[in-house]
């Protein structure tokens, strides 16, 4: 098994340790316990492994603080090289002010959880399928109706992973696989709402990874708040990349997008049957710099979700979702 680096979570700095109240409710959760056990993952920081890609014999978490850029009008084909330019970037998070008492309240902030984490989920990189594990991130994920989740994200050589991980009861309760080679366009740049949107600005960095040739998504399907055939996904830093001191590319959005695109563009190397579309034409996948627009006009359901973040696992009073 492959032995990764440490990030930086046990950083005497970085820790903000909480005891959960042990009358707490458990999460409960319709799908089925999926508690893995087994494996051992040790998860650190290297600050020199952006710039070493052409080794992929070292797999890592990159921890680099230099920001990724959302532009108009730069396009790159994986065939060829992406231009990841380093200008400012927008504040974290959105306009809704965190506070350093309220990232406390998240169970993910305790000591060791980030790790315990990722070895728990360990078993479902399967590497005969899916590569080396390349990096683990906790982010926000998006849904198609603007509700925001808590998320861990394993990225493979070949495969990205979306694991919905309890922190309250240290199990994984369900995950979903992503081959890098299903991806026909990928979207970075600056989340934001239509120009008739009453939602408040978000000032966030985002990355959307779509799949659906750019066809438009049914009615029945966008209109369906649950849904789970949505041809895309969306996702932006965790507000945990608010907190002072320690590193915190673990839950920067950014740090994520420099090595995603790494691994988008090597997509296909090592495969057997690179996927083909059309008349026999190997299928590429587009990155695009340029606003990434949320399709909330009004929704108060969401805003309601969002401001008392309901899919995140932290200290509700005596109910967590």
């Amino acid at each position: 098994m492959s032995e990764f680096k440490d990030i930086g979570l046990n950083d005497p700095e970085n820790k903000r340790a909480l005891s959960a109240n042990s009358d707490m409710d458990k999460l409960t959760d319709d799908f089925q316990d999926a508690d893995f056990k087994g494996g051992t993952l040790s998860l650190s920081q290297d600050q020199d492994l952006l710039t070493n890609t052409s080794s992929m014999s070292n797999p890592s978490s990159v921890a680099s603080t230099t920001p990724l850029a959302a532009e108009d009008s730069a396009n790159a084909n994986i065939n060829g090289q992406t231009n990841l330019r380093n200008v400012p970037v927008r504040p974290h998070p959105s306009s809704r002010l965190v506070t350093e008492e309220d990232l406390r309240t998240f169970f993910a902030v305790r000591d060791g959880a980030l790790e315990n984490a990722a070895e728990r989920c360990r078993p479902v990189v399967l590497e005969n399928i899916d590569g080396e594990l390349r990096g683990v991130w906790l982010l926000t994920e998006i849904d198609h109706w603007d509700n925001e989740k808590e998320r861990l994200f394993f990225l493979t050589d070949h495969t990205l992973f979306s694991l919905k991980y309890d922190f309250i009861a240290q199990k994984l309760l369900e995950y979903k696989r992503y081959p890098l080679t299903q991806f026909d366009q990928v979207t970075i740049g600056e989340l934001k709402y239509p120009e008739k949107s009453l939602m408040p600005p978000r000032n966030q960095n985002g990355i959307k990874c779509l799949w659906n040739q750019g066809q438009p998504l049914p009615i029945l399907k966008n209109w369906n708040p649950w849904s789970r055939e949505i041809p895309w996904i969306t996702f932006t830093s965790h507000p945990l990349v608010c907190q002072e001191g320690g590193k915190k590319s673990a839950f920067d959005v950014n740090d994520f997008t420099r090595t995603f695109i790494q691994q988008i563009e090597r997509k296909g190397t090592g495969n057997p049957e690179p996927p083909v579309t059309g008349e026999g034409a190997v299928k590429t996948c587009q990155v695009t710099y340029k606003p990434i627009i949320i399709e909330n006009y009004a929704g108060l359901a969401s805003a309601f979700h969002n401001a008392n973040q309901f899919g995140f696992f932290k200290l509700h009073g005596r109910i967590s979702f």
